[in-house]
């Protein structure tokens, strides 16, 4: 993978992550408890954030060590001759489609 895709896919969880955090902020309280899928964990709002603010800095982090805190990707997307990477276009839209399709599904209700 070249570094201007690296980059934008850092970028691109970058922007997941935020726009997960704003998400979270409109939909629950800060009295809900959530538990976390992986461990089981009872967690709070305020402790979700913060775990995630801690992916947001590994990621500026990563970002730093790719571009050398910037140094190494001056010019990097400015290229006059650009042409438009059509599979990677795909895949984004596949990516898309799949995350709508996947919050639309009904979640299954247990009854007893």
């Amino acid at each position: 993978m070249n570094l201007a895709k690296q980059i934008n896919s850092r970028l691109d969880e970058l922007l997941e992550i935020e726009s997960e955090i704003k998400r979270m902020n409109s939909e629950i309280t800060n009295e809900e408890i959530l538990t976390n899928l992986n461990t089981g964990d009872k967690l709070s709002k305020s402790e979700v954030i913060e775990s995630v603010s801690e992916m947001r800095k590994q990621i500026v982090e990563d970002l730093n060590k790719l571009t050398n805190d910037g140094q190494n990707c001056r010019d990097i997307f400015t290229n006059d001759y650009y042409v438009n990477d059509v599979m990677q276009d795909k895949e984004i839209v596949q990516k898309q489609t799949e995350n709508i399709l996947n919050k639309s599904k009904p979640k299954n209700i247990e009854s007893n």
